[in-house]
């Protein structure tokens, strides 16, 4: 009897308003891809902006590409058209359960409070053993700065840093 094996996937969690024309676009572009390249899945909200960067990348290197969508955002325009498979829930709390339980790692990008929603949820459950451990990665340099200003003054205990790490490059946020 075979066994049902699932393709690992990362959901990655980004803004709705990044514009193709700029160049971290290019750089969530080439996350998708190197996702792909290394046989995971993407997921994502589905939509635009960042979603799209990293849907478009995976779908491009042949990826599997997964789009969580929400009522609540229905109006904001149609699924992203490089998801080929699309998650449709309620509301945004099914939403955010099904992307931080789904996934075998997390990779944050450019975002605004969506995204750091997304972010802490993870961070959250993966600290406090709520779900299986996982690797959640913030891509880019401004992460730092961002982990930085929550150590001080000791925001954030020490040990919970080690729940989270910062990738420069899309080739190092896939390794």
């Amino acid at each position: 009897m075979a066994l049902n094996h699932r393709q690992p996937v990362v959901a990655v969690f980004g803004s709705s308003t990044l514009r193709d024309d700029e160049p971290a676009y290019g750089e969530v572009m080439s996350l998708g891809g190197e996702l792909a390249k290394a046989g995971l899945a993407v997921m994502t909200g589905g939509y635009g902006g960042a979603m799209a960067a990293a849907s478009r990348g995976a779908h491009e290197a042949g990826g599997h590409v997964s789009g969580v969508t929400v009522d609540l955002f229905e109006q904001r325009g149609p699924v992203n058209p490089w998801v080929r498979e699309r998650v449709h829930t309620p509301d945004i709390y099914a939403r955010l359960r099904h992307l931080v339980h789904e996934a075998d790692a997390f990779v944050a990008v450019h975002g605004s409070i969506g995204t750091l929603s997304e972010v802490f949820l993870s961070w959250t459950m993966l600290s406090v053993s709520a779900r299986p451990q996982a690797p959640l990665v913030l891509m880019g340099a401004h992460w730092r700065e961002w982990l930085e200003a929550h150590r001080s003054p000791e925001l954030v205990p020490g040990h919970l840093f080690g729940f989270v790490e910062v990738a420069d490059t899309p080739q190092a946020t896939a390794r």
